[in-house]
């Protein structure tokens, strides 16, 4: 029965690969070369679906998600991806807890690609007759090329110039304010995820820094979680902090040490606002992160009127998506109530 089982599933994506006469391959993130249909128009994501969503959102195809949200992903937190891709909220889920596809319930939902990070993934849709495509992001240029090559995929090509160019003279113009403001002025920032005890991301690094900040973990570190121990973020003692989740800040103010710390004391205690993915982390709205970052750090110089501007405009643009002033601030607020 198992080895029937097997034999249908691939012949059943052997059928979904036959009834796309046009393809044409494309070199993905790791390098692979992957036959994928000349029109796309049905996508899954597999693995860290969120932010992988962020690609296909940007490249402006959310309406070809055909899937829904993991319910790993708590649909209240992750409520701005049914803002972006309604479809979500009602799709099939097709995978398990621990991230693994479900291929049977994808072989069934019938898509064109699947995108993931994840190798083994890949290699269990393409055995089964599922184009898999994978991105790899972990620096600011790995944004753009992902950018770059979602739109390739889905017959957006021109985005990639559009979101680069946005990108560089956004990180440009966000530095030539910040030129004035000597290194000794710039405030300490630690991005911090309390309940592990980690700074999450490398990425954080970056961000902080053009942002206008000095990150107390930024000494050439290459890993991309960092340990931390309660008296290495004592003897920093950041004059930010910043987390990802709203439950950060009670468990920063109830720790009998951590507590004393003084941007708990003087209530800097920073959110990463959160969208399509918390920005703080790896997402097409990473850009959006170090304008916030400067509004936080210094507010004289990037007022936040300009700051709810600048976010409308980004998802008008790239999302294909109107929000309110109100909508904007809630992203900001980052899931606080």
């Amino acid at each position: 029965m198992r080895k029937l089982t097997l034999g249908l599933l691939a012949t059943m994506g052997a059928a979904i690969v036959a009834t796309n006469v046009f393809a044409r391959d494309i070199v993905d993130m790791a390098g692979r070369t992957v036959t994928v249909p000349d029109k796309i128009e049905r996508i899954i994501t597999i693995g860290s679906v969120p932010v992988i969503n962020s690609f296909v959102f940007a490249a402006g195809k959310a309406d070809a998600l055909a899937m829904g949200l993991p319910s790993r992903f708590n649909p209240k937190r992750w409520q701005w991806q049914f803002v972006f891709a309604p479809q979500l909220e009602t799709g099939p889920e097709l995978q398990d807890a621990n991230y693994a596809p479900d291929v049977e319930k994808i072989l069934s939902a019938g898509p064109d690609v699947a995108l993931t990070f994840e190798q083994a993934t890949a290699d269990t849709l393409t055995a089964n007759g599922v184009p898999a495509v994978m991105l790899r992001i972990q620096t600011p240029d790995d944004l753009k090329s992902g950018v770059k090559l979602v739109g390739e995929l889905v017959g957006n090509a021109e985005i990639a110039d559009q979101y680069a160019k946005y990108f560089d003279e956004t990180l440009s113009r966000i530095a030539a304010k910040l030129e004035a403001i000597p290194a000794d002025k710039r405030p300490t920032a630690l991005y911090l995820n309390p309940s592990t005890m980690t700074q999450p991301h490398l990425v954080a690094e970056w961000w902080i820094a053009a942002g206008g900040g000095r990150s107390v973990t930024d000494d050439g570190r290459s890993e991309e979680v960092l340990t931390l121990s309660t008296e290495t973020v004592v003897g920093a003692n950041p004059d930010f902090i910043i987390v990802f989740e709203p439950g950060h800040i009670q468990k920063l103010q109830e720790d009998a040490t951590l507590s004393q710390l003084d941007a708990v004391k003087n209530g800097r205690i920073l959110v990463t606002p959160m969208g399509a993915h918390t920005w703080g982390n790896r997402t097409v709205e990473q850009i959006l992160t170090v304008l916030w970052a400067a509004s936080e750090f210094h507010p004289d110089q990037f007022p936040h009127a300009e700051l709810v501007a600048e976010v409308k405009s980004f998802y008008a643009t790239f999302f294909k998506k109107e929000l309110s002033d109100e909508q904007v601030e809630a992203i900001i607020a980052g899931g606080r109530s």
